[in-house]
């Protein structure tokens, strides 16, 4: 069995959120992904005349919206007591200047006062189906 076959990689972003806004988040939040799983890309291609085409995730990884009746906190909540791992955005992500200042209003914040707005989330599948499976697609 591959060792992907049980992990499911979800996105979801907060409903709010133009396209333009939350692809960035996917596209931030996937490179977080590639982080902290680094099997998760696939090898290099190569086509038949020699070209090599660079890798990328060996699993979908859908991209849901969060319903406006749920928090990122309780999905975070949910998922870790489910054994997931969450990777979350803050919106305050989009107007900082370096990772140092973001860095640095992290630490001067709570956890409960967190201004997530996008998460990823992965774990086995039936972990993160129990979090997320009644999430719709963003459209």
């Amino acid at each position: 069995m591959e060792e992907h076959e049980e992990l499911k990689v979800v996105i979801v972003v907060s409903s709010t959120l133009g396209i333009g806004l939350a692809a960035n988040r996917a596209a931030v939040l996937a490179t977080g992904l590639a982080m902290h799983i680094p099997s998760l890309p696939g090898q290099n291609l190569v086509t038949k005349d020699g070209i090599e085409l660079l890798g990328f995730t060996q699993i979908p990884i859908p991209i849901l919206t969060a319903k406006p009746n749920i928090s990122f906190l309780e999905l975070c909540k949910r998922g870790e007591e489910l054994g997931c791992k969450i990777i979350v955005f803050l919106t305050r992500a989009q107007g900082m200047r370096s990772y140092e200042e973001y860095k640095k209003s992290v630490a001067e914040t709570n956890y409960n006062d967190l201004d997530i707005d996008a998460i990823a989330i992965y774990g086995d599948k039936k972990s993160v189906t129990k979090v997320t499976g009644s999430l719709p697609s963003l459209r």
